[in-house]
């Protein structure tokens, strides 16, 4: 008789891990005598010390994507070295913090090869995006590579994708060169990037600080630059926290603007809030030219989800209402988030621009009922993919563990509860009219993306209540870099807020000298579908902060 062997899911882990390691070109490998040791917290600057990459190579790396885009269009540079100085600052990246999972630049590097035939042959380049490096969050379906998720079941279960998500194919067809998909919590439903695949993804700003999630691999090779443009997803802050962690420029779109099709979901069929893919950059202008070519595509013709809206220009009035939110009443934010936002008031103030103060009264609640979507299905899809390789749950997944199913007539009821407090969002945000002197509703709220400047790593505790209220309304959010955390200036409180137990807990954590140099960034939230709106507040605001980490 046979007897069958399962492997652990450590086993299968080291399997995994192994067969992405021998991916990696040698020679772009730092050698690990020059890495900095784990003493050296800010690496953000290492990697253009290093000696690393040549003069070209930062020169390439450095640059945002419109201007890697005309200097491929005039042959400046070519596609080919634009995605080895990529894959270059990619594989360094990784190695001070452990961001990549599945890599591909043999194959990125041959799709250069033939952007540049192509435009040598015709005189043309292929599309809006020739040659440009895109990075991907791992949910996306990339044909021929896995997408594991961070769960352990899926490292070869299938082995690789047969076909390419929508996404993926509109890149393609502008010219995009793809060369890494990027590191994720467990199903994508944690606030910080760790898993029993990959292992923990760390923050390049301070690196005793998580780098967020779910799209955390994905912020800290862009903020190392190892890409100069990349691809998350948002089903509860997942683009928003990680990016405003690192300080990029990124934007959850509103549902059906982006396509998500083809992408792999920790929680399939989960429709009560869906998730959004969007653009997280260290330079705005990349994420706006991202914006553009996605829509320019037309990608309602290929994800029935999409609506028909091509790309708007839209004008700002010359001054800006905006609404304002502090503290939101459940978790008071640490010291220098609260300085962030009170740089941000004052420089708006000092432009001319009218604020007013926005009640988080529902806030609370609309995070409690995506909670209890996340968790509607029992925890069954997510204990169907762990329990067959014994992977254990982490702490901050143990209520997919515990979970009861809801009755259909119980989500119904939560549903209707969340269709009725999004009209009352609206109908608060029109009757803001009131308060303004021009007597007009807000263009704006701006408020904290997380209570936390960078959550020391596995303490960002069970609260995603400054980002999830806008998956419930599904309102257009950008995230906007502010400055850093200094511990001479943002000392601990005397004493608690006491709004909550996760209040409570948040102050204990707090430790200037553990956060210094973390990022402060804010949401800057427009109405659904105003995604345009919302990045011309970016630049506006941008301005006025004109704040650089580097």
């Amino acid at each position: 008789m046979t007897i069958k062997i399962t492997p652990s899911y450590k086993e299968i882990s080291d399997r995994k891990v192994k067969a992405r390691d021998a991916k990696f070109i040698k020679e772009w490998l730092a050698p690990e005598s020059i890495l900095p040791d784990s003493s050296v917290k800010d690496v953000t600057k290492w990697i253009k010390e290093s000696g690393c990459l040549n003069d070209l190579e930062l020169e390439i790396t450095e640059a945002d994507a419109p201007t890697i885009i005309e200097n491929i269009k005039t042959k400046k540079w070519r596609a080919v070295q634009v995605a080895e100085a990529f894959g270059k600052r990619a594989t360094l990246a990784h190695q001070l913090t452990n961001c990549l999972t599945e890599i591909f630049f043999e194959e990125g590097l041959q799709t250069a090869k033939e952007l540049d035939e192509y435009q040598d042959k015709t005189g043309k380049t292929k599309g809006p995006l020739h040659g440009l490096p895109v990075s991907l969050k791992d949910n996306i379906n990339v044909k021929g590579h896995a997408t594991t998720i961070g769960m352990v079941k899926y490292c070869f279960e299938p082995e690789i994708m047969d076909t390419d998500s929508v996404i993926v194919t509109l890149l393609r067809n502008l010219g995009a060169v793809l060369y890494v998909k990027t590191n994720v919590p467990v199903a994508m439903m944690m606030p910080e990037t760790t898993n029993h695949i990959w292992g923990n993804t760390t923050n390049p700003m301070n690196r005793l600080l998580s780098a967020g999630g779910s799209s955390g691999g994905e912020a800290a090779l862009l903020k190392l630059k190892g890409s100069p443009i990349g691809i998350g997803s948002d089903i509860g802050g997942s683009i928003r926290i990680p990016a405003s962690f690192q300080n990029l420029y990124a934007l959850r779109p509103s549902f059906g603007r982006f396509p998500t099709y083809g992408a792999r979901s920790g929680l399939p069929g989960l429709e009560s809030v869906n998730s959004v893919n969007g653009p997280l950059s260290i330079s705005l202008e990349s994420m706006e030219t991202y914006c553009k070519a996605i829509i320019g595509q037309e990608p309602w013709n290929h994800d029935a989800k999409v609506i028909q809206m091509p790309w708007r220009t839209v004008e700002l009035p010359e001054k800006l209402n905006i609404a304002v939110v502090v503290d939101d009443g459940w978790v008071r934010p640490v010291p220098p988030v609260r300085r962030g936002m009170n740089i941000v008031i004052n420089k708006l103030k000092e432009a001319g621009h009218e604020v007013i103060d926005w009640d988080p009264e529902d806030h609370l609640r609309a995070s409690q009922i995506i909670s209890g979507f996340f968790l509607s299905d029992g925890g069954v899809h997510i204990k169907e993919v762990t329990e067959p390789t014994g992977e254990p749950f982490f702490e901050y997944m143990k209520g997919y563990e515990t979970a009861t199913e809801l009755p259909v007539s119980e989500l119904w009821k939560l549903q209707a509860e969340r269709t009725t407090l999004m009209k009352k969002f609206l109908d608060r945000w029109n009757a803001t009219a009131s308060q303004t002197s021009n007597n007009k509703p807000i263009d704006a709220i701006i408020m904290p993306a997380t209570p936390f400047a960078g959550s020391p790593n596995a303490k960002f505790r069970d609260y995603v209540g400054y980002t999830s209220p806008f998956n419930m309304t599904d309102y257009a959010v950008g995230i906007l870099p502010v400055t850093r955390a200094v511990k001479d200036l943002d000392l601990k409180d005397p004493e608690s807020t006491n709004h909550s137990k996760t209040d409570t807990t948040i102050w204990e954590d707090y430790d200037p000298e553990e956060v210094h140099g973390g990022a402060v960034a804010v949401q800057v939230i427009g109405r659904r579908f105003e995604e345009e709106k919302v990045i011309e507040m970016l630049k506006v605001i941008s301005k006025l902060l004109d704040h650089s980490d580097i």
